[in-house]
């Protein structure tokens, strides 16, 4: 029986605000003068595969490739954490945020075929083409991240005054950690894309026709 290989996106979402002495992990600000804009960054981790037919590949890819909660092994993954930041200020209204910073980490797991000189250039070009789609597909998984955390960013900005601080932080937090929640981009972009078949990701004359999202616990403190 062929196994289908399988692109999957993993949604890992850690939100938080660093929390200040003295605040509980309710609803938690930081100063944010040490990050002057929003920013994201990429990470690409790779797990190395060995073969010279396209049989000895797949049962690589099967045995070494990234898995979910269930023990399911996929070709590539994609996986992203968000956190925020913001200063507030006393306002005659009370506390209103009056500076907000986003940061975005993205990993990216990809196949790396280490022994491929010893197969034939009909291969290589065909895994090469695999791997060209596999990863234009996570990356666009990545980009809807990096558009999810500037919305973030947007809406914290934006947010009205509150008669305390502590209100205002809360409110933070349950907004943030709601837009994530109930995001909803990711398992747009892999219908459309059927989890990268539109794109190309086909090795050989299989496709990839399945993805997933999973969210971890959200957090109302720091992440390191």
């Amino acid at each position: 029986m062929r196994r289908n290989w399988v692109a999957l996106v993993l949604t890992v979402a850690f939100a938080a605000a660093m929390a200040l002495m003295g605040l509980g992990p309710g609803g938690s600000a930081a100063p944010t003068s040490s990050m002057e804009m929003s920013k994201a960054q990429e990470t690409i981790k790779y797990y190395d595969v060995r073969g010279s037919t396209i049989e000895e590949l797949r049962r690589e890819v099967y045995s070494r490739g990234p898995s979910d909660s269930t023990g399911q092994r996929f070709a590539g993954w994609a996986e992203w954490r968000i956190r925020w930041w913001f200063d507030r200020e006393q306002v005659p209204q009370g506390c209103k945020i009056s500076r907000a910073v986003t940061e975005t980490d993205i990993e990216y797991t990809l196949p790396r075929w280490v022994d491929a000189d010893n197969a034939q250039p009909e291969l290589r070009e065909r895994w090469n083409r695999f791997l060209e789609a596999l990863t234009l597909h996570e990356q666009g998984h990545g980009e809807l991240a990096r558009a999810l955390a500037a919305e973030i960013e947007f809406a914290i900005r934006n947010l009205p005054p509150e008669p305390t601080c502590e209100e205002l932080d809360r409110k933070v937090n349950e907004l943030a950690n709601r837009m994530i929640l109930e995001d909803r981009t990711q398992e747009a972009y892999d219908l459309v894309t059927g989890h990268g078949q539109t794109q190309g990701a086909v090795f050989p004359d299989t496709v990839f026709v399945h993805a997933s999202s999973e969210e971890a616990p959200i957090q109302a403190s720091a992440t390191p």
